[in-house]
C-alpha cells in the first residue's frame, strides 16, 4: 500500500508493545487518535501508546480537548515525540439515525451507551487548549495543525506560509477568533 501513495495508520487497537514495534518497522506511519481506544500504557506492556512514544519514526495524532486525553498526557506525548505528534479534531455532529449514533454532550459525543464517541471542539479550539492549557508555543501548535501532518501525508507546498505554497489558511486572532479564511490565495470569508 505505502507503493500507492497509501500513509497507514494504527488506531483503535489492542495491539501489544511487540506487535505495535513491528507494525512500525513494516511500514505503518502513524497512529490515530493517540491513547483513546487502544491497548493501555502499562509497565508491563506499554501496549501501543508506547512502542509510538519508543518509535524514532512513527508519528502519532492526538486529540486536545482535556477529555479524550489529560492535558498532561499532552505534554508528556510532545516531550517525547517532539515534531512526530499532530494535532486532529475528532469532531463529529449529533446524529440519531444509521451506523455512527452521535448524541451530544458537555463537551464531547457519545454513543447511546454513553461511550465516548467523537470531539466537540474544533481545530482552532485544539490549538487554544495547548497553548493555554498545555504551554505550547503559538508557532508550535500551528505546525502541529498544519505543517506535520502535511509532511507525513507527502502533501508538498501545504502547511507552511511561504511563497508559492498553497495559501489555505484561517487568520484569527488573539483571543482565537476567526476574522478570515482564505482558500487558494483567494478570500472566501472576511469577518468584520
Amino acid at each position: 500500500m505505502r507503493l500507492q501513495g497509501v500513509t497507514v495508520a494504527a488506531g483503535h487497537s489492542n495491539a501489544s508493545f511487540k506487535e505495535a514495534s513491528d507494525g512500525f518497522k513494516w511500514g505503518v506511519r502513524t497512529t490515530t487518535h493517540l491513547f483513546n481506544d487502544m491497548s493501555p500504557f502499562h509497565h508491563r506492556d506499554p501496549g501501543l501508546p508506547g512502542a509510538t512514544l519508543d518509535s524514532e519514526t512513527a508519528c502519532a495524532s492526538i486529540i486536545v480537548d482535556g477529555i479524550h486525553v489529560d492535558y498532561h498526557a499532552v505534554s508528556i506525548a510532545r516531550k517525547i515525540m517532539k515534531e512526530r505528534l499532530y494535532l486532529v479534531s475528532d469532531a463529529v455532529e449529533e446524529n440519531f439515525e444509521g451506523a455512527y449514533l452521535h448524541r451530544r454532550k458537555e463537551g464531547r459525543f457519545t454513543l447511546p451507551d454513553g461511550t465516548l464517541s467523537g470531539s466537540k471542539p474544533s481545530m482552532l479550539k485544539a490549538l487554544k487548549n495547548c497553548v493555554e492549557h498545555v504551554d505550547i508555543p503559538i508557532d508550535e501548535a500551528l505546525r502541529m495543525a498544519s505543517g506535520y501532518p502535511a509532511r507525513l501525508l507527502n502533501m508538498d507546498k501545504h502547511g507552511r506560509v511561504k511563497p508559492g505554497y498553497k495559501a489555505n489558511q484561517t487568520v484569527f486572532n488573539t483571543e482565537f477568533i476567526v476574522k478570515q479564511v482564505l482558500i487558494q490565495g483567494k478570500f472566501c470569508l472576511d469577518i468584520d
